[in-house]
């Protein structure tokens, strides 16, 4: 019994593995919408959200395997903060941390 424990055990971790090497699925006409109806329904803030969103996703899909696991997952949750998820909110999230990882300050005394 232990031994099969152990086996699903260590099936179940490489599944998140795996799974992180392709770019996360966030549900983007809802998150669109949710913006959209703030601003009272328009048409316009919609398809707007929906090209930009569309930009964010084409732009990193190819580079999200060789992003680093920590940026990945930092990034994907702060993405996904307040409902279905934003490309767009994961894209300058990726900026940043690439651009902060780069230039670490030094304390001085």
């Amino acid at each position: 019994m232990k031994r099969l424990a152990f086996v699903v055990a260590t099936a179940l971790a490489a599944v998140p593995a795996a799974h992180a090497q392709q770019i996360p699925r966030y549900d983007v006409a809802g998150y669109c919408r949710q913006l959209s109806d703030t601003g009272g329904g328009s048409a316009i803030v919609y398809n707007g959200c929906i090209d930009m969103e569309q930009n964010a996703y084409n732009k990193r899909k190819p580079q999200w395997p060789s992003l680093p696991a920590k940026t990945r997952a930092y990034c994907d949750s702060l993405a996904r903060m307040g409902g279905g998820g934003s490309y767009m909110v994961l894209d300058g999230c990726i900026d940043m941390e690439i651009g902060a990882a780069g230039s670490a300050p030094e304390f001085k005394y």
